[in-house]
């Protein structure tokens, strides 16, 4: 079964690992809610053109997400970051590190992962 993921540009899936990050914000919502066993995969370039990709990602964790909410100025400021209108949180739950990390492409959206994700050859 292909599995969905998320590029998120580093070290927002560490934080996420470990607990100091409970909310991804982009400026489009997912498709449905919930969206179970997203995996996250942590790049080191923003990719801001439609078809960019980063050859250099790193599937780190999988996650569930389980709500959206709008951003707010006081989640902003909470949160150390400057508060732009028409963002949204996406809340997540359910977080699992993927150990050993596996090296994948980083593309934007959500994007299919290959068939062969995560398998030793």
């Amino acid at each position: 079964m292909p599995r969905s993921a998320l590029s998120i540009v580093n070290p927002a899936v560490d934080d996420i690992v470990a607990g100091r990050k409970r909310v991804e914000i982009r400026s489009w919502a997912p498709p449905a809610i919930p969206l179970r066993d997203l995996v996250l995969v942590q790049n080191t370039i923003f990719l801001r053109q439609d078809g960019q990709e980063d050859p250099d990602g790193i599937a780190l964790a999988m996650v569930d997400v389980v709500g959206v909410h709008d951003w707010t100025p006081d989640e902003a400021r909470s949160q150390g970051k400057q508060w732009c209108a028409g963002y949204v949180c996406w809340e997540l739950a359910n977080v699992r590190q993927i150990a050993p990390p596996v090296p994948c492409v980083a593309k934007r959206g959500i994007y299919a992962l290959p068939d062969d994700f995560g398998k030793v050859s």
